[in-house]
């Protein structure tokens, strides 16, 4: 059944502080891949470009291999995903931008697996199915009473394109505001994984603060209406809840270290799977000002709401044009 989305306990903690929060976000959002399609919306900056133009280049890189099962459903993911995204963004006025978004994803069996396993290992951190999958295949099945999907072949291709309008609150030396509408357009090839095959519209509030010479926070919250799309439809819900907090610490005059935390609510309903509830995603990096008007960013996110998300995913990043 199809229905609407209430903000969990960790959403509404997210907006909380974005009301009270110079710091730009690392770009990412969750990497299930059950989510790729969906127009949840990745984070963005509280700014409306510094001159004319600004244009990004984000490589989000995951890992998932999980066995999940609960009354009727059973659910296995081992699949390596990638999502490049590229952004370009214009101001057209003094508070006013326009942007768009193109992705080109991948899932296939990848060649991360033995690289995670020692990730896990070294860190102490839980290894879940790991140990039960063979290395670097590509296989996602999820069986219910109503629905089956078994993918076994690679997937690759443009996805969902997104536009947005971006309008500026509050702009100084020390903190910014606006607001963000997205619009995702169904123009992907045709499979789950690339397009929803749906028009799906967020409403963004980007925030952030820099209440010291080397501290600042940012965070966004966001509603999205989803619209019916092709996987698991009578399933999907209507309308989710996203959102982030940063905290970031100016180490060196280039090198920002920043701490993330995303949160989603769940976008699919009749469902006990944790892969298919609420999500909470940890990112530790950073960005290194390679000229001061080029930035490179760097992270690591974990499901510290274990199988709720993907293991592990690679977040890197380049990006002209924004203030730091």
């Amino acid at each position: 059944m199809r229905g609407l989305a209430r903000p969990s306990a960790s959403i509404g903690t997210l907006l909380l502080i974005a009301l009270a929060a110079e710091a730009a976000p690392l770009s990412t959002r969750d990497q299930n891949p059950f989510l790729a399609a969906t127009g949840i919306p990745v984070t963005l900056s509280a700014r409306n470009p510094e001159g004319s133009w600004a244009f990004a280049a984000d490589l989000n890189w995951g890992s998932t291999a999980l066995l999940q099962s609960a009354s009727d459903e059973l659910l296995i993911v081992d699949a390596e995903t990638r999502e490049l995204r590229v952004s370009i963004e214009r101001r057209v006025a003094d508070r006013w931008s326009v942007g768009l978004q193109l992705p080109y994803r991948d899932m296939s069996g990848g060649s991360l697996d033995g690289f995670i396993d020692n990730w896990h290992e070294w860190f102490g951190l839980p290894e879940g199915a790991r140990p039960l999958q063979p290395q670097d295949r590509l296989l996602v099945r999820y069986a219910s009473a109503t629905s089956m999907i078994d993918e076994r072949h690679s997937q690759r291709g443009i996805a969902d394109a997104t536009l947005f309008v971006g309008y500026e609150l509050l702009a100084s030396a020390t903190s910014a505001a606006r607001t963000v509408v997205t619009i995702d357009l169904p123009t992907g090839e045709d499979h789950w994984f690339l397009t929803n095959d749906a028009v799906e519209i967020s409403a963004i509030l980007a925030a952030e603060h820099r209440f010291s010479q080397d501290w600042s926070l940012s965070a966004q919250g966001a509603v999205t209406w989803l619209d019916q799309g092709n996987l698991l439809p009578h399933q999907q819900r209507d309308l989710v809840w996203s959102g982030h907090t940063g905290l970031a610490w100016q180490a060196t005059r280039s090198i920002e270290l920043a701490l993330q935390l995303d949160a989603h609510t769940r976008v699919f309903d009749d469902s006990e799977l944790d892969f298919f509830s609420d999500a909470l995603v940890l990112t530790v990096g950073g960005r290194y000002a390679i000229t001061p008007e080029w930035m490179l960013s760097i992270g690591v996110s974990e499901d510290i709401a274990v199988e709720q998300s993907p293991d592990v995913v690679f977040v890197i990043g380049v990006s002209r044009g924004r203030s730091r």
